[in-house]
């Protein structure tokens, strides 16, 4: 016994020592004292009080939660949760900022800086002419049509349009040795501060008219500083012209000290960013992706506060639907003092209504007429069936292609898939040949315009991405194997051959089906002063006649640009109302066997307006011998009742009409109380009601059975 008293665990003995020091501790915390007042024994007790925790304080506080199913986090936070929410929210402010949204900045807000925009001197030769002299040179000019109040007067040499020496000696080595008709009169307009509206045919040099006045324009002006946009803007339909006036444009300068940028879509546009963010005098682009750059990094990629001369080439198909929109955002955002010109072969008058709202007091030159071909191309057409193309096709490049690999040939289809289906036959034929279309990667359609350019390929099958401000010097022959829908797609792609003086060729095949395009074409023809082509008068005649018999009127001098919309025929529209009708009945909103009592009503209008006699019904009746006779009598017992509207007065046709109201007032009641009823309403149906409901969901069991 004494043994066990004396082994003492040594946990215990622990323990035991830690009580008494606790002990110890709350002796000293609490002091107790005890004093004497008034013969009254009165004890005072001093010690630490702890703040005991609020209830809220406590439920404030976020405890962490135990995941059991992320083995990578056991223990989570709250903080984290905190952290992913601001991750998502970062997230979305990031998608905000990648939507294309130009920086709109007022134009009160901007100081824009005073700029020179008129430079022309006349010189004394042409100071000293008469206007009667004038009107004779323009009409030696190919007949200068000119619009507008104080147009100066043509130019007659390169030293009389004021050109720098550079320049001059530039023209001079690429052999441009006297100003086209175009460039006599537009240069010096331009060159005055004016708005301009150019249109001549195609190959005239109007690229060249609307290029040198902007180089004096901007090296009359202060060189760009560090975040300034570009002085000159140059918008483009298309790429492939867009890359044409940009290589056009270095040619000059390069010895000017200008920086020359080409900004369109397909190209990576990291590295338009990194050509366009140090600065560049010229921007040739196309409105998308202009758009794309003016909105990239919130506006400091470039802007438009400096820009001062803006052109549109191609400027009807600039203001057609499809680029309206984008160029008014672009040219909204440029100052309202600018210097326009505008461009173009073909200019229809809807069009010219949209250009002129972009201009201020413009004068309007026209060369050798308003959209024609030019007189240096042969047209020639041909009706010819679908099979019979491919081989009149070889037979025409086997003519005008020499061996040598010197002239080129141009083939225009409709679709891309005609394309790639064209340039495999070709090859078959052992020709060199590429294909350009809008499928084709942005690289490739680059190669191609290089190569053909190049005259490494002799055959160029296109759609109608070609057809536009393409300058191939040795093509010499356009082949429309696919017949062009409007009459100014006939006109630019007939234009890629006959360039800068040189002859042309142009064939377009039509088929016989296609007769809706031949007054087009034959207008084309009649405007370039050929005889009219009686094969195509007699194809026009026959479809016109067959429109006729069929009930359509067919308007002529259609054009690419006037559409009004697409509007079904009769027979169309019957499938589109019977369409909706099933979609109603797959939606549960109207039942198979509703009769649609609003096309009642209009039909029973209209032939109230428009009365006919009752036609009596006819039936065969066949006879013992095998023989078929024809017996006039009433219809029978189960057909409905024909309505002699005629024969009734305006007080009957009244009462039929509100017949005919009251039963759409019906359905309308009927769809409102079903639709208060699939909210919870409460709705009180009539007798007749409640057994139509209870009729359809006998037809709706007995159809699912």
């Amino acid at each position: 016994m004494e043994n066990e008293e004396c082994d003492v665990d040594p946990l215990d003995a622990f323990m035991e020592g830690i009580e008494s020091e606790l002990k110890k501790n709350k002796t000293n915390l609490i002091k107790k004292k005890e004093k004497v007042i008034n013969d009254k024994k009165i004890s005072f007790v001093t010690g630490v009080a702890k703040k005991k925790p609020n209830q809220e304080s406590t439920n404030n506080k976020k405890k962490g939660e135990l995941l059991e199913q992320n083995q990578d986090a056991l223990e989570y936070s709250s903080e984290d949760e905190n952290k992913t929410e601001d991750l998502q929210t970062m997230n979305n402010n990031l998608m905000v900022n990648k939507t294309k949204k130009l920086v709109s900045i007022s134009k009160d807000d901007i100081t824009y800086l005073k700029f020179e925009k008129c430079f022309y001197v006349e010189v004394a030769e042409l100071a000293k002419m008469t206007p009667e002299e004038v009107e004779e040179l323009r009409e030696e000019l190919e007949g200068i049509k000119v619009k507008g109040k104080n147009c100066p007067k043509p130019i007659k040499t390169w030293a009389q349009s004021g050109v720098s020496k550079k320049i001059f000696d530039a023209l001079k080595k690429y052999g441009y040795e006297k100003p086209t008709p175009i460039q006599a009169q537009a240069i010096p307009a331009i060159m005055s501060g004016r708005d301009v509206i150019g249109i001549a045919k195609t190959g005239s040099g109007k690229t060249l008219a609307f290029l040198l006045p902007m180089f004096r324009h901007i090296l009359a002006q202060d060189p760009l500083r560090a975040g300034d946009g570009p002085i000159a803007i140059i918008m483009t339909p298309t790429r492939e012209l867009a890359t044409q006036i940009t290589s056009e444009c270095r040619k000059f300068t390069k010895y000017l000290n200008i920086k020359v940028v080409s900004v369109y879509g397909g190209a990576p546009i990291s590295e338009q960013i990194g050509e366009l963010k140090p600065g560049a005098e010229i921007v040739v682009c196309t409105p998308g992706r202009m758009i794309d750059m003016l909105a990239a990094n919130g506006g400091k990629v470039t802007n438009l506060r400096r820009c001062t001369y803006l052109v549109l080439d191609e400027a009807d198909r600039m203001f057609d639907m499809g680029f309206e929109p984008q160029v008014t955002r672009i040219i909204d955002g440029i100052r309202p003092d600018r210097q326009t010109v505008v461009f173009s072969a073909t200019f229809p008058r809807i069009m010219e209504v949209l250009a002129r709202r972009v201009l201020s007091k413009p004068i309007e030159i026209s060369v050798g007429g308003r959209s024609i071909v030019c007189k240096d191309i042969e047209q020639h057409v041909l009706v010819i069936e679908e099979e019979d193309k491919f081989k009149k096709l070889l037979e025409i490049l086997g003519k005008y292609l020499d061996a040598d690999g010197q002239k080129s040939a141009i083939v225009f289809v409709d679709k891309q898939e005609n394309a790639d289906f064209l340039l495999k036959e070709l090859m078959h034929a052992m020709y060199t040949c590429l294909a350009l279309h809008g499928g084709i990667d942005q690289t490739d359609r680059d190669s191609t315009i290089s190569d053909f350019k190049a005259n490494k390929v002799s055959v160029l099958v296109a759609t109608s991405v070609a057809a536009r401000g393409l300058d191939i010097k040795h093509c010499i022959v356009v082949v429309n194997y696919d017949c062009p829908n409007h009459y100014e797609d006939y006109v630019h792609r007939c234009g890629r051959t006959g360039r800068a003086g040189n002859k042309g060729f142009a064939y377009t095949f039509i088929t016989p089906d296609q007769g809706k395009f031949a007054f087009d074409i034959n207008k084309a023809l009649e405007l370039s002063g050929l005889p009219p082509n009686q094969d195509l008068l007699a194809l026009f005649n026959n479809y016109k006649s067959r429109q006729e018999a069929l009930g359509r009127k067919f308007v002529t001098g259609g054009s690419g640009f006037s559409g009004k919309g697409f509007k079904f025929n009769e027979q169309e529209s019957q499938l589109v109302n019977e369409k909706r009708k099933f979609q109603k009945v797959a939606l549960g909103l109207q039942d198979s066997d509703d009769e649609d009592p609003e096309a009642e009503l209009n039909q029973e209008i209209a032939n109230m307006l428009a009365p006919k006699k009752p036609k009596q019904k006819q039936q065969t009746v066949s006879t013992a011998n095998g023989t078929n006779q024809t017996s006039v009598g009433t219809p029978d017992a189960s057909a409905k009742p024909v309505i002699n509207h005629s024969a009734l007065t305006s007080q009957e046709k009244l009462e039929l009409a509100k017949k005919a109201a009251s039963r759409i007032n019906l359905t309308v009641k009927t769809a409102s109380n079903t639709q208060a009823f699939l909210k919870g309403e409460m709705v009180h149906l009539s007798d007749a009601d409640t057994k139509n409901l209870k009729l359809r969901e006998e037809q709706k069991q007995l159809m699912q059975n």
